[in-house]
């Protein structure tokens, strides 16, 4: 059973190929039991999010809609965004040191490392985020 996360946003824009929906992000702490005396939990923006989508003509701005992702689809994400280079960089470094044994090239290598994995996500966007793609749904 995969646990659905959800967020409900409102239609600003329409595109092509996608619809630009506009969320409010609150500060972490807002569900905290001292909120009513934290100045940190007031703390809200508006975030714009593209969502890809085949018809985005089904839907118009100014509509209310769930944006739906699974919790399996945000481990993956986090993990191409941050556990994949983290362990791509510490075998690179160490791996330089340890064969090298020179840290100033073992660091140059983390950079470059970190610079082609950078570089790669670039390139080859649909390849990495094709899977992670936040579903819209109307609120009925």
């Amino acid at each position: 059973m995969s646990c659905q996360i959800k967020h409900t946003g409102t239609v600003v824009a329409l595109k092509s190929d996608a619809v630009v929906v506009c969320t409010e992000q609150y500060a972490a702490c807002a569900g905290c039991a001292s909120q009513a005396s934290c100045t940190l939990s007031s703390e809200k923006k508006d975030r714009l999010i593209v969502v890809k989508h085949p018809q985005p003509t089904l839907f118009s701005a100014g509509e209310k809609v769930n944006l739906v992702s699974t919790q399996k689809k945000i481990y993956a994400a986090v993990a191409v965004a941050y556990v994949l280079p983290l362990i791509g960089i510490m075998a690179v470094v160490v791996g330089c040191v340890t064969w090298l044994n020179n840290e100033i090239i073992a660091a140059l290598m983390g950079l470059l490392f970190c610079g082609l994995y950078a570089l790669l996500l670039y390139l080859l966007p649909k390849r990495f985020t094709q899977n992670l793609q936040i579903e819209i749904t109307k609120i009925v």
